[in-house]
């Protein structure tokens, strides 16, 4: 389609798109609409292709032109925005008046990502925590382990009820004294969870403390957890008599169970693998804060306008990646709001999200960083080995929803940000004690996003 277009720059980031079309082109194709209705149209006193047209320009008129000229300014702006690099979605200023008689225009406004030249981008000092894994840290990462191979069994030896042993025992509720007193209940031999009791829960106290064949009784207030309605929050007066304990045995670590849990080396080999994989952890979490500090600096040194498209495409993420985070910890997904402040939060974190992009994008433009079809591959390769699926099953969902392409900006952001690391000057900071929890990068946060696509393939499938 032939079109006059004239772009006005009304700032770094904001474009209108004036459009021209000539009369000749929209008479065509107002009479090729006509003739189309033509054949289909059916009114009272015509037969079916034979309705004059002044006709259908009377009853049809206002709908074929709206139709027309919705049609060619789509069609004119997709070809139009081929050049541009926008953000956000396109706003109609000025529709114009089609009639086939004069030239159609119209305009556009579009904001565009902002071109932008990054200066000082190498070098940067940037803090890069290493603390090393603790002895306290690997041998609680092995007690974890090996709790995944605890049994219950029965205690032999002469010792008391502990908290967190199984207690078979006798139980009996009354709630009042005397004459008013009411039997809730007499268990003949209940087994009571003294860790997360769901029955009587309160009567753990009781039990705690007691050996095999030892009663004890006390006025107990049953918790608001019990599965009972009628019981919870009521006092009542409690007898109990220990029949059986059980405890939860954790095994020893042994060099036949470090192979059972297919650790390499025995007992030894597996503390190795153990303090290995939380090393690991700690550095990239080093070196994913790193990034962040990187970012962070080159966004505050380089200034410019950021278009409101990128930052609410950016805060839509973010918003749905808390709503599934918070639906995956219990919460009811139609129940799941967000108050100001939190909105608030999330959009400053996605104007910087969408700043440290158009960072990324120059720099790799700059540093002529590039990602091919291989570095595709290879990723599509990573994310079907990680989720256990087939890699054809991956790269057809990305071509079910055209996401190669996000994909390859997003292989490309991370790629400029590890060279951008890769070429400042790491300035090893000062130990604490405590975890480095950093907020996510957008190249990072691109990650959790083909974890999501992966996903998706996988419900796909």
């Amino acid at each position: 389609m032939q079109y006059e277009l004239q772009v006005e720059n009304l700032s770094s980031i904001r474009r209108l798109l004036h459009f021209t079309i000539d009369q000749k082109v929209v008479k065509g194709e107002l009479d090729s609409a006509f003739r189309t209705l033509k054949k289909d149209a059916r009114l009272p006193g015509f037969r079916q292709g034979k309705v004059p047209r002044n006709i259908l320009e009377a009853r049809f008129g206002r709908q074929v032109r709206n139709d027309v000229s919705s049609r060619l300014i789509d069609e004119s702006y997709r070809k139009a925005v081929t050049d541009l690099d926008v953000a956000g979605q396109p706003a109609l200023e000025n529709r114009g008046t089609i009639t086939g008689k004069s030239n159609f225009s119209f305009t556009i406004g579009v904001d565009v990502k902002p071109e932008i030249e990054v200066s000082d981008y190498t070098g940067v000092e940037v803090a890069f925590k290493t603390d090393p894994v603790s002895e306290e840290e690997i041998d609680g990462e092995i007690a974890r382990l090996l709790a995944g191979r605890a049994r219950i069994e029965e205690v032999s030896d002469d010792r008391a009820v502990e908290s967190g042993d199984f207690v078979l025992a006798e139980v009996k509720l009354v709630k009042g004294e005397g004459d008013d007193a009411e039997e809730l209940a007499n268990e003949a031999g209940t087994l009571v969870n003294t860790a997360a009791e769901r029955y009587y829960p309160g009567i753990e106290s009781l039990l705690i403390g007691l050996k095999k064949d030892e009663s004890g009784e006390g006025v107990v207030t049953i918790g608001d957890t019990s599965i009972f309605d009628h019981l919870q929050g009521v006092e009542l007066n409690a007898t109990v008599k220990v029949l059986n304990i059980q405890a939860h045995v954790v095994p020893e670590l042994s060099d036949e169970l470090a192979e059972e849990l297919k650790y390499e080396g025995g007992a030894a080999g597996m503390k190795a693998a153990v303090t290995m994989k939380l090393q690991s952890s700690r550095d990239e979490a080093a070196r994913n804060q790193a990034r962040v500090d990187l970012l962070q600096k080159l966004v505050d040194s380089n200034d410019f306008e950021v278009p409101g498209g990128m930052v609410d495409e950016q805060l839509q993420a973010l918003v749905e990646e808390l709503r599934v985070r918070r639906a995956y910890g219990g919460a009811d997904p139609r129940s799941i709001k967000f108050s100001d402040a939190e909105i608030a939060d999330l959009r400053n974190r996605a104007t910087f999200a969408a700043k440290a992009s158009c960072v990324l994008a120059a720099v790799s433009k700059q540093e002529n960083i590039t990602a091919d079809d291989s570095d595709v591959e290879a990723r599509i390769t990573e994310i079907a080995s990680m989720r256990g699926q087939a890699v054809e099953a991956i790269r057809g969902y990305l071509e079910r929803e055209g996401a190669f392409d996000v994909l390859r900006d997003r292989i490309l952001e991370e790629k400029t940000l590890e060279w951008l690391l890769e070429n400042a000057d790491l300035k090893e900071a000062v130990a604490t004690e405590e975890p480095i929890e950093p907020e996510e990068a957008p190249a990072e946060e691109s990650s959790s996003d083909e974890d999501s696509s992966s996903d998706s393939s996988s419900d796909e499938e």
